[in-house]
């Protein structure tokens, strides 16, 4: 009886010490927008900031050590008495200086980036550890560069058909691109690409052949970018009718002015 209560009273003080061990440090919250754009006009530039939030008690910091990753590679440490330190092309893109907190343990914990560019993309890990534990969080952000040009528009080819088209230009990633007509996806539109060499920036255009080009419509185009809440929306209408009108007037002008012209040159004779 006595071994008993001695084995229960040894597995309720390892329980006790393993539970004291996972929460004395614990990360309650990771601050990674899902995504962020980058902005074109100088002066204009929204921070990017990545938090890591976490909760440690004083008595149990011995070795506390923090490091932020960017798909598994590592790109910051921080040790409280020591300064910040950024690897790898990061360098130079984050701020040394700043600052979230001025407790000893939360100091530098937040990553400032300085001109943020484009495949900054990917996931990030925030990673705490000390001499009793190691707690990690993962998130992902999107860097999306906006583009130069989004235009809608129609042309009139020399067979007679009217092309309706959108150009999207220098985006990044890649944006999905639809036509719509009176609100109606057109699903048989013809999409082209074109990836930029050195910057991996995306030029977009998609095609449709009207299949009735007399009628009035609504045309619209849409670019979203997966995963994020990034859209842009154009419209314009297109007057089909009015342009039937306008043909049928124009060729009864012509028909007229051939007619009249004829019999004056007739009346010379």
């Amino acid at each position: 009886m006595d071994k008993r209560r001695g084995l229960i009273f040894n597995t309720g003080l390892i329980l006790l010490f393993l539970l004291q061990a996972v929460t004395c440090l614990e990360i309650s919250n990771l601050r990674v927008p899902s995504s962020y754009s980058i902005s074109r006009d100088e002066g204009d530039h929204k921070p990017l900031i990545l938090g890591c939030d976490y909760d440690i008690d004083e008595s149990e910091s011995k070795g506390f050590v923090l490091k932020w990753k960017h798909n598994e590679l590592q790109i910051y440490q921080w040790i409280p008495s020591r300064n910040p330190v950024v690897f790898s092309a990061f360098k130079g893109h984050i701020d040394l200086g700043y600052s979230e907190s001025d407790d000893r343990l939360h100091k530098h914990s937040a990553l400032k980036f300085i001109n943020p560019i484009a495949n900054y993309t990917g996931n990030y890990t925030c990673q705490v550890q000390t001499y009793q534990s190691v707690q990690s969080r993962t998130a992902h952000l999107q860097i999306i560069v906006p583009e130069t040009d989004f235009s809608l528009g129609f042309q009139r080819e020399t067979n007679g058909s009217t092309v309706v088209f959108c150009n999207v230009g220098e985006i990044f990633p890649r944006p999905e691109v639809s036509l719509l007509i009176d609100n109606e996806k057109v699903p048989d539109a013809v999409e082209t690409e074109q990836v930029q060499e050195y910057t991996n920036y995306y030029n977009m255009t998609v095609q449709y052949i009207l299949p009735d080009q007399n009628k009035d419509m609504e045309l619209e185009c849409e670019v979203t970018i997966p995963g994020t809440d990034y859209k842009l929306r154009t419209s314009m209408p297109y007057l089909g009718a009015a342009f039937r009108a306008n043909a049928a007037t124009l060729q009864v002008f012509l028909c007229t002015f051939a007619t009249v012209t004829l019999a004056r040159m007739l009346t010379l004779f």
